[in-house]
């Protein structure tokens, strides 16, 4: 039976503090997801700015959200005060997925060039072998007296 009650206890703290985190964690959540519009030259987002208009945003995020607003809504209504520039990340549709789209493109481009490159260039030098011209390595008699009295000195 104190099992029982234990776990009752347990679920009912959980309920009673979780849509307080909930609420907190979207909070947070909306102001990730916006830009200052003071900061815009900085995309300084709104829960990072200090600005006084940073601080009027989160005022009424917060409203909005005590009114029963969702985050899409909240974020939509600040899209259509300020357009897409407010957007901390670039919507996924249209132009803008190419944001999303280009760098993962750019890698794996850039790895099969480089793929490419590396197997033609290790193909090409396989086969070769350094030659030494002969004609470059011929010395004259007294060069060749002072080269065997160095090694005889040093061996």
């Amino acid at each position: 039976m104190k099992a029982v009650r234990t776990t009752i206890l347990v679920f009912t703290l959980t309920f009673l503090i979780s849509p307080g985190q909930a609420w907190a964690a979207l909070y947070n959540d909306v102001q990730a997801s916006l830009i200052c519009p003071a900061c815009l030259d900085e995309r300084m987002t709104v829960a990072a700015c200090n600005d006084s208009t940073a601080e009027q945003i989160r005022q009424d995020i917060q409203q909005k959200l005590a009114a029963g607003q969702t985050k899409e809504q909240i974020i939509a209504g600040y899209v259509a005060q300020y357009g897409d520039i407010i957007l901390a990340v670039p919507a996924k549709k249209g132009f803008n997925l190419m944001a999303w789209v280009m760098p993962v493109v750019a890698t794996i481009g850039g790895t099969v060039l480089v793929y490419y490159a590396v197997t033609k260039w290790a193909r090409n030098h396989s086969g070769r072998r350094l030659t030494v011209n002969s004609t470059s390595l011929i010395i004259d008699s007294e060069d060749e007296e002072r080269l065997k009295e160095e090694i005889r000195k040093y061996l």
